[in-house]
């Protein structure tokens, strides 16, 4: 790190932030952009059918935060517009509701935390295509690196939202063409005051947790606007501020380290795409099961137990008896039973019906996680692995095991899997020619002279 006082984090990836293009980025980097793009386009439509989004902003309209005369950005839970702050607040909430958003195993979800309010920002602004994924590149890296120094965080603390209001902040400052003095207040301000919320929520089902995202995403907004005004942030605010809440002892220039490496590294490259909905712990034994399915005919009746050996932070997942559908989403036991008798783990395994399914209830009730130090090791490299073992009544056995699961590092999915995924989530909410306009558009990107232009198929009359 710099021996300049002057030379705090936050200017360091301010100084990155107003400076970096995407010109300057790797090939794979460039080409990782607009999927990411569209893969969180694809999880805030579908998630925007989410009954509690649209009321969430009825109440605000009530509030006086209704659609503004002009300007604005698209909130696809009402079709109409909103200020900024809103749209990136509902918007990121309802794509969290599926449980299927970008992930990145260094550092939790940066995606649904940088392009939500990019894209809001950007259509308000009335921005180019390039503008836009600049824009998702500088609040993707710092804010990315802003996750990984904070983990582990302290016991308790959901890795949504909190750190990642610097990535909203930082996408807004660029689009507001900000110099590194106000992008670094604007990253200071992102930081503290923090948003942070708690596991027990996704645990217990409590729906607040799908907005962990979407408060943070407004936060973002309203810090850059702050600093854009002139609003200064506490000097220092990264290093002083992490403390409360990482489990690290200290703020070490060895834990701030990535944060030398703008411009070399790219944590884009470390990105993963979900089309399990569920927690990523819970992926790993849903693909070994789904192995287990495809070589042996199961009977989900006869089954007596399963095993799931997986890292100990992944048998935290091991409630048996979820009673609404975001606890089941963080249920392995659920997940396991719902892929036995339905064959799925996409969206439409996790509803109140197959929630409230009898039969489900009692197999999930025979799935036990244990903590197997196997795959401990390899979870300190990323990969979050598990084995699965299927006992039948008649003394039978089936194990499989995956290293990791698959959607990124040395298993990503392909472009094909991906275009299927978001032609599957936004199918249901736009008419057949409008989706496949609209995914066309965001691959494409780039090229457009106005994210307006790139939105339109979205803004159509839905299905």
């Amino acid at each position: 790190m710099s021996d300049d006082p002057a030379d705090d984090i936050a200017a360091i990836a301010a100084e990155y932030a107003t400076t970096a293009s995407t010109g300057d980025a790797p090939e794979a980097v460039r080409d990782r952009l607009p999927i990411v793009l569209l893969d969180t386009v694809g999880v805030c439509i579908r998630g925007s059918e989410t009954e509690y989004i649209e009321q969430v902003a009825d109440g605000m309209a009530a509030l006086g935060r209704g659609p503004p005369p002009d300007g604005g950005a698209t909130v696809f839970a009402t079709g109409d517009r909103r200020d900024v702050a809103q749209a990136a607040l509902l918007n990121a909430a309802a794509g969290t509701t599926l449980e299927l958003d970008e992930g990145n195993q260094q550092s939790a979800h940066p995606g649904i935390h940088t392009v939500v309010p990019a894209l809001a920002a950007a259509q308000h602004a009335d921005a180019t295509g390039e503008e836009l994924l600049e824009a998702i590149l500088v609040g993707y890296e710092v804010g990315a690196r802003l996750g990984d120094v904070i983990r582990p965080m302290k016991s308790g603390l959901h890795p949504h939202g909190g750190w990642a209001a610097a990535s909203a902040a930082v996408a807004v400052g660029r689009l507001r063409s900000f110099d590194a003095e106000p992008m670094a207040d604007a990253i200071r301000n992102a930081v503290n005051p923090f948003i942070v919320g708690h596991w027990q929520a996704a645990f217990e089902g409590a729906t607040v947790r799908n907005f962990y995202t979407g408060l943070s995403c407004q936060h973002g907004v309203v810090a850059a606007t702050l600093a854009e005004q002139g609003v200064t942030g506490v000097h220092g605010a990264i290093e002083e501020c992490l403390l409360p809440y990482t489990a690290a002892d200290a703020v070490t220039d060895e834990l701030l380290a990535p944060f030398e490496t703008f411009g070399e590294d790219y944590y884009l490259t470390s990105s993963y795409v979900k089309v399990h909905a569920a927690c990523r712990y819970a992926h790993a034994p849903i693909e070994a099961l789904a192995a287990i399915q495809s070589d042996v005919d199961i009977d989900p009746d006869d089954i007596t137990r399963i095993e799931v050996r997986t890292f100990e932070l992944g048998t935290t997942l091991d409630r048996t008896d979820p009673d609404n559908v975001l606890s089941a989403k963080f249920s392995t036991p659920f997940a396991l039973a719902a892929r036995l008798y339905t064959g799925r783990s996409d969206a439409e395994a996790f509803t109140p019906e197959l929630v409230a399914d009898e039969a489900i209830q009692s197999l999930a009730s025979r799935v036990e996680l244990v903590a197997d130090e196997a795959f401990e090791s390899r979870a300190a490299d990323g990969k979050w692995g598990a084995a699965v073992t299927v006992e039948m009544a008649d003394g039978t056995t089936h194990t499989v095991t995956k290293a990791d699961a698959r959607g990124g590092g040395e298993t990503p999915f392909t472009r094909e899997e991906i275009l299927g995924k978001f032609d599957s989530l936004v199918g249901s909410r736009l008419p057949t020619g409008a989706a496949s306009e609209l995914r066309d558009r965001l691959l494409d990107v780039e090229s457009a002279d106005s994210v307006e232009t790139v939105l339109e198929p979205a803004l159509s009359d839905r299905s």
